[in-house]
């Protein structure tokens, strides 16, 4: 009978070898409702039941999966655990994933891996957001309390920037399709900036903003875009894909509407702080100006002084050369002058001769002159009409 009797321990080890060796307990998957979720030091501990049973549940590092609530029907995977030392069964678990979410959510970790991979959300294609921007077009539904929460939010510190709004669907399952058509037309009307924007929901609704096509309709715009959908811990891949995401619509109008009030002092500040190097550097200019013009005429005097004496040598020959060249002009002009005064005509009949002509031209011979013929005679002090009352002709 003795040979019958085992201690605790050694019951706790068959059993936790029984449940080792049971491949059906290991990496399975098991569906209930969350009942007193606690976490404590990083872990995770609640009971999973269902209409029947339970069964305590153990999550170590619970921040790397979901994390339920209580009454939320999960689907839990991991392996079913027996603790020897202390006699406890348990369900330890690696992930858990919420009911009715599991697939959606597993399909939309897919896509969102796929388009990572091919590069859709790299830092190195993201367009720079103006800082100053004019223009923006703010693509959300025109009835919801979103673009009311942006304009009010911009314009209580900007009254520069020009609001436009693209009415779309941002519910349902013709969202991304509206959402992609306006994209693709105000992509093209030269706006600054444009911002996606949606109000908080659940997954389900948030699921346009999900959609592979437009992903990539944002990610082939020109324009740069801010992501605003849902709200600080809804993360899209609208979001991912963006150039810049915003936690909230709000958010976004507050990154956008730099302060017109702030700018204007600082231009003024800036134009003051210009004025002022302007002045510096005309004073500046002008002492050095002076110096130099006192530094040429300092140069001057010296090489006036040194060379002094050259320049009234120079000047003296110059005078000389001048002089002399006047004289001997001078008795040129009158070698001229003398010869011009034999040559005049009227030199000549200072000398008591007559010029004699008729009808205006000079006669040089008898032989042109008949008797009755009327002549012009003219001497230095006069002239006299006469008649021809006879010729002579000595030869």
């Amino acid at each position: 009978m003795n040979g019958n009797i085992i201690n605790v321990t050694a019951l706790n080890t068959v059993i936790n070898s029984i449940f080792r060796a049971e491949e059906h307990l290991h990496d399975i998957q098991v569906a209930g409702e969350v009942s007193g979720h606690k976490i404590a030091k990083g872990h995770a501990y609640f009971t999973l039941k269902d209409e029947n049973c339970q069964i305590s549940v153990t999550c170590f590092n619970c921040a790397k999966t979901y994390i339920p609530k209580d009454g939320e029907s999960i689907i839990a995977k991991g392996s079913v655990d027996y603790y020897a030392k202390g006699g406890k069964l348990n369900f330890n678990v690696d992930s858990i994933t919420p009911i009715g979410k599991g697939l959606l959510a597993i399909q939309l970790e897919m896509l969102k891996q796929k388009l990572q991979k091919e590069g859709y959300f790299d830092e190195q294609f993201k367009k720079p957001i103006p800082p100053y921007p004019t223009n923006i077009c703010v693509i959300t539904s025109f009835n919801g309390a979103v673009i009311r929460d942006i304009k009010k939010t911009i314009r209580r510190k900007n009254d520069l920037i020009n609001i436009f709004i693209k009415d779309v669907r941002v519910q349902g399952a013709e969202a991304s399709k509206d959402i992609i058509k306006s994209l693709e037309k105000v992509d093209n009307m030269g706006y600054d900036l444009l911002i996606i924007a949606r109000g908080g929901g659940s997954a389900e609704e948030l699921m346009p903003f999900n959609d592979e096509a437009l992903v990539k309709a944002i990610f082939m715009c020109k324009t740069p875009i801010i992501s605003a959908v849902g709200h600080e811990t809804d993360v899209t891949l609208c979001d991912l894909v963006a150039d810049y995401r915003a936690a909230t619509p709000t958010a976004a109008a507050e990154y956008i509407a730099y302060d017109t009030a702030m700018l204007k002092e600082y231009f003024v500040a800036v134009l003051l702080k210009m004025g002022k190097i302007v002045n510096a550097s005309v004073t500046d200019g002008e002492r050095e100006l002076k110096n130099k013009l006192n530094f040429i005429n300092s140069q001057m005097k010296l090489k006036y002084n040194s060379n002094k004496y050259l320049i009234e040598q120079n000047l003296t020959k110059l005078s000389n050369v001048v002089k002399n060249t006047y004289i001997a002009q001078e008795h040129c002009l009158a070698n001229k002058i003398t010869k011009l005064q034999a040559l005049n005509p009227l030199g000549i009949l200072e000398k008591g001769y007559w010029y004699m002509s008729k009808d205006g031209a000079p006669i040089a011979s008898t032989k042109s002159l008949e008797v009755g013929d009327n002549v012009s005679l003219q001497t230095r002090d006069g002239k006299i009409k006469a008649q021809v009352v006879e010729v002579e002709n000595e030869i």
